[in-house]
C-alpha cells in the first residue's frame, strides 16, 4: 500500500513561522509607540519646567508688577472662599490689564500697604474710588475703597481646582514627585533603547 507525500508538516512550520513573524512585528510596533509616548511625556514635562523658569526670571527682572505676568496675563491661585459661588478656594484665575473697569467686573487688586492681592467684584464706582465686595460676603463691602492704580487686572478666566496642584507643587514638596516622574520616564526610555529589536537579533 503506497501513500502520497503530504505537506502537512511543512504547512505547520510555515504557519508557526508566520505567527512568530506577526508577533515580532506587533512587539516592534508596541515598542515604537511606547517610546514615542515616553519621549512626548519627557519633552512636555521638561518644556513646562523650562518655560515656567524663564517666565518667572524674565518677569521678575523686567517688571515692577507685584504679580508675575506673561503677555499681559497673570495666573493667581485663590486662597480664600470670599468669592465662593463664583470662584472657589483653590481655583486659578487668569487676569489681564484693561483700561475699562466697570461695575460687575471681577478684579484682582492690591491696596496700599497690602502684600497679598485680593480678587473681588466691583459693586460701585464713585469718582476715583472703586468699591468692591466678595460674592460670598453678602452685602458687606470691603472696608476700604481702591483706585484704578490698585487694580492688577480683570479676571478673564477661571480654571477650577488647578491652583491646588500649584500649591501642592510649591509648598508640599510636589517638585520632588515631579523630579521622580522625569527620572522614571528617562529610565523607561533608556530601557526601551536596550531592548533588542528584530534587526539586532538578525
Amino acid at each position: 500500500m503506497t501513500h502520497e507525500p503530504t505537506n502537512e508538516n511543512n504547512d505547520n512550520v510555515n504557519s508557526d513561522g508566520a505567527d512568530v513573524g506577526q508577533a515580532t512585528a506587533k512587539i516592534g510596533r508596541a515598542r515604537k509607540i511606547t517610546g514615542i509616548v515616553l519621549y512626548s511625556l519627557l519633552f512636555a514635562v521638561l518644556a513646562f519646567l523650562i518655560i515656567t523658569l524663564v517666565w518667572v526670571i524674565v518677569d521678575r527682572c523686567t517688571s515692577k508688577s507685584p504679580v508675575t505676568s506673561v503677555y499681559g496675563h497673570s495666573f493667581l491661585v485663590v486662597a480664600t472662599g470670599s468669592m465662593s459661588g463664583t470662584i472657589e478656594e483653590g481655583d486659578m484665575v487668569i487676569i489681564a490689564k484693561t483700561e475699562d473697569y466697570k461695575v460687575g467686573d471681577i478684579v484682582t487688586f492690591l491696596p496700599e500697604g497690602d502684600k497679598v492681592p485680593t480678587t473681588h467684584r466691583i459693586v460701585r464706582i464713585d469718582g476715583e474710588n472703586i468699591y468692591t465686595r466678595g460674592d460670598a460676603n453678602g452685602n458687606a463691602e470691603d472696608p476700604r475703597p481702591i483706585t484704578y492704580e490698585n487694580i492688577l487686572g480683570e479676571v478673564v478666566s477661571v480654571i477650577p481646582n488647578v491652583g491646588l496642584f500649584f500649591s501642592w507643587f510649591a509648598f508640599d514638596f510636589g517638585w520632588i514627585y515631579l523630579v521622580g516622574i522625569v527620572a522614571i520616564i528617562a529610565i523607561g526610555i533608556v530601557l526601551i533603547k536596550k531592548i533588542p529589536s528584530k534587526k539586532d537579533e538578525e
